[in-house]
């Protein structure tokens, strides 16, 4: 965009908390699982990856985005966010954590061009249904304490000691860095949810 003029502000999160290894808010910590699995840290885990992935875009010649923000960064927008989410009824607590209710979003499956009676959210055998959630496609925006016994990081918040799932990350650190709007928001697989 760049090329034809445009003038762009690249940022990119980098996830380094609360990133499930499944796609229904349940298994483990892919960074708490890389740790356990390499004998370090979860942020060594985060550091190591990070800059393998920037030595990987330099050797592509892949141009750096403007802002590189680690999600350990942006806890306090995260809890202001989920705070201004339940103050609005856009989300609800319940069984300690905080979920985001899809219900309250008429247009919520138009981005992912997804129809609601054709998710089959929570059906793989090695994942738990999670039943504090109010609708199947709720996903959750912090998990208190009880979520992960071995969750290595942790911080305090209003709903109890705890860490942000993965969902609210993009949204609060594009607030943060780019205003209300963006023009386009890209990433992996994992962004069409569900």
């Amino acid at each position: 965009f760049r090329y034809a003029g445009y003038d762009v502000k690249r940022v990119m999160n980098i996830t380094d908390v609360g990133h499930l290894s499944s796609d229904a808010d349940s298994g483990e910590d892919k960074m708490v699982a890389g740790a356990k699995r390499e004998h370090k840290t979860v942020m060594e885990i985060a550091a190591f990856y990070q800059n393998a992935f920037f030595d990987d875009c330099n050797k592509l010649n892949i141009k750096m985005p403007d802002v590189v923000e680690p999600a350990t960064n942006c806890i306090a927008e995260f809890i202001q966010m989920i705070e201004e989410l339940l103050k609005k009824g856009y989300a609800y607590t319940a069984g300690g954590n905080v979920y985001f209710n899809t219900e309250k979003l008429e247009k919520y499956y138009v981005l992912s061009n997804q129809k609601e009676d054709d998710l089959m959210v929570g059906v793989r055998e090695d994942v738990e249904e999670d039943s504090n959630k109010r609708n199947k496609t709720d996903f959750v925006l912090w998990f208190t304490k009880s979520k992960f016994d071995d969750q290595e990081l942790k911080w305090e918040s209003p709903w109890g000691v705890g860490y942000p799932g993965w969902h609210i990350e993009c949204s609060a650190i594009s607030i943060k860095h780019l205003g209300e709007k963006l023009d386009i928001h890209c990433g992996g697989v994992d962004n069409i949810f569900p």
